[in-house]
């Protein structure tokens, strides 16, 4: 009886084991097939993902493409606006006001491109200086009345000046394709009402970087310039001096100022209404830096760093000539002169001299005292001061000036101190002096480093070390 019931126990308990077996297979049987599933899922997460990375990465390689691109149009666009929309340079000259030397023009063709090159050439410096643009196209408009500036030049005496200025348009106008010098005619403020058209144009368009103005003497272009400040374009503004003063306002508008010596003449030309002796200039209203210099004495002009030509300007009879064509001693200049271009120095030597002679009309009169209390430059005519200081005039009785006062030692003194206030020719132009320390000219500026004009860039003494301290007798 206990073995059955044992055998029964045991055959429960097999049959439990077996069904437990059973299951167990079952479950795996399932789970190996889940497990495939999602096997396979997995493999089609990864396909998907992949391709998702790779489409992305592409993506991510477009966009950068692309924003290099853009970067790129942006510079280009940026380059480009700044090369057209701010690459012009325009130049308004009132030819009637802002003339250039007679000197220059009455070279004629040459004349008027030495001009033209000076010009162009100090412009392009100022603007490069500026550090704003690399490259800019430049143009010059210069509006004169023709006839007016042939009656200055028959007044004035400068008639080699008037008889070639027609060759000085043209070579000025040869000079560029874009340089155009133009006679608006006789009427009255003809180059005002074009100047001020252009002021117009030229102010509003975004192609013009600067506007330079050359029309200082002038007041009347004050309002017309101001009015364009006001709408916003003073920064497209710089004034070309012309006058060594400008008239009156421009100083008040703030705007910068071109300076380009021995281009311009720095005063008004104004003829002399009782003889035909070169025109005596306007007085200056700033601050006097000395007296006078002796009548007669012509500054010396040159391309230097300062006004050095003063048209007309009476002082005593004309230095010695430093460029005498032919040179008759080429020994004594130094090896610095004979590199630079000596044609426009020479002919200026030579320009004078037919001007002196033109205007010779001196006669002998007895000895003569000079009149008390008057400075010996204001007497009529004034002593000449080669005869009385070099005993060699070359005009001899031609001379416009004064041979034959009677002179006491305090007069030669004031002679001599007068002539050292006008520059040596040769020392102004950085050449030998041939006369040395004998010469009577000024070889240094009388006021030193502390000169008043030197700061404004309008002293007469251009040389080099002539606002140095040293001895006034060196040839330098």
């Amino acid at each position: 009886m206990n073995a059955a019931a044992e055998n029964e126990s045991i055959l429960r308990r097999f049959d439990f084991i077996r069904d437990d077996v059973a299951r167990l297979v079952s479950k795996d049987t399932e789970l190996q097939d889940r497990i495939k599933q999602l096997e396979i899922d997995l493999d089609v997460y990864k396909r998907i993902f992949s391709q998702t990375n790779a489409e992305k990465k592409l993506l991510e390689d477009e966009n950068e493409m692309l924003k290099e691109i853009s970067e790129k149009q942006q510079w280009q666009r940026g380059s480009l606006q700044k090369q057209t929309q701010a690459s012009r340079v325009v130049v308004l000259l009132d030819g009637d006001g802002a003339i250039f030397i007679p000197q220059l023009i009455a070279l004629g063709q040459s004349g008027g491109h030495q001009a033209a090159i000076k010009l162009s050439d100090s412009i392009k410096d100022h603007i490069l200086s500026l550090d704003e643009i690399d490259q800019f196209q430049l143009s010059v408009f210069v509006f004169f009345n023709k006839k007016g500036l042939f009656d200055t030049f028959y007044r004035c005496s400068f008639h080699s000046a008037k008889a070639r200025l027609d060759d000085f348009v043209a070579g000025f106008n040869q000079a560029s394709d874009r340089f155009v010098m133009v006679d608006v005619g006789s009427g009255k403020e003809a180059a005002d009402s074009k100047i001020k058209a252009f002021l117009e144009d030229e102010s509003r368009l975004p192609e013009t970087y600067k506007i330079i103005f050359g029309g200082c003497h002038d007041s009347g272009y004050v309002t017309a310039i101001r009015s364009h400040i006001t709408s916003g374009f003073k920064q497209k503004f710089i004034l070309l001096q012309s006058y060594a003063e400008h008239a009156a306002g421009f100083d008040g508008l703030e705007l910068p100022i071109l300076s380009i010596p021995g281009l311009f003449i720095p005063q008004k030309l104004v003829a002399s209404s009782s003889t035909q002796e070169p025109p005596i200039a306007s007085r200056s209203h700033s601050p006097p830096l000395f007296e006078p210099p002796v009548q007669g004495l012509p500054m010396s002009i040159g391309f230097g760093r300062g006004d050095t030509y003063q048209s007309g300007q009476e002082l005593g009879s004309p230095p010695p000539r430093v460029f005498p064509s032919p040179v008759s001693n080429p020994n004594s200049l130094s090896s610095k002169a004979e590199r630079r271009p000596t044609t426009l120095f020479q002919f200026m030597s030579d320009y004078e001299a037919i001007e002196d002679t033109a205007q010779s009309n001196h006669k002998t009169t007895g000895p003569r005292i000079p009149i008390p209390k008057v400075p010996l430059s204001q007497q009529k005519p004034a002593p000449c001061t080669n005869f009385y200081l070099l005993n060699n005039c070359k005009h001899g009785r031609a001379c416009k000036y004064s041979h034959d006062f009677t002179l006491e030692h305090k007069h030669l003194i004031e002679i001599q101190n007068n002539a050292k206030k006008v520059p040596c020719g040769a020392a102004n132009a950085n050449l030998d002096c041939a006369r040395g320390d004998a010469c009577c000219y000024g070889h240094v500026c009388p006021s030193g480093p502390k000169c008043y004009y030197l700061k404004k860039g309008r002293c007469k003494f251009v040389g080099d070390n002539m606002h140095t301290v040293k001895d006034a007798g060196d040839g330098d």
